[in-house]
């Protein structure tokens, strides 16, 4: 696997940059650069975040498409393969007693910047005592 890259986009990066906010102004350095990465759960997220937006009429199927061909044409997308998948396990284990509440998608996105050495890209608060962490 390519692990070229030196930031991990996280799902709230991409709502925000897709919502047009001042957030995803900050966040489109970030993604626009050549040098980024989604992880597959927050293509999910993304999907999901879309969905609800669709069932409320404020977006459309064609603009969830359009978007999930921009991410992918924007950035490297990175699975979770087995390795990923224990690295983000033991992350998760570590983490629930370090941050409240932190997710397990959470896990994910930071086990596949730190895999890379890489910064998360996010707005999301869980992250705040992290690092390598970019808050927008």
């Amino acid at each position: 696997m390519n692990m070229s890259y030196s930031y991990v986009i996280d799902t709230y990066a991409w709502v925000e940059y897709f919502s047009g906010s001042r957030r995803g102004r900050t966040a489109k350095e970030y993604i626009e650069n050549g040098k980024s990465a989604t992880p597959t759960i927050a293509v999910m997220e993304l999907t999901k975040w879309f969905l609800k937006e669709i069932e409320t009429g404020r977006r459309t199927l064609e603009e969830l498409n359009l978007a999930l061909g921009f991410v992918r044409a924007t950035t490297l997308l990175v699975d979770l393969d087995m390795a990923m998948a224990r690295k983000a396990g033991e992350t998760d284990f570590l983490m629930k007693k370090k941050v409240r509440n932190w997710p397990m998608s959470d896990s994910i996105v930071y086990t596949t910047a730190t895999t890379a050495g890489a910064q998360v890209v996010t707005g999301d608060l869980h992250f705040k005592p992290i690092e390598n962490a970019i808050i927008l």
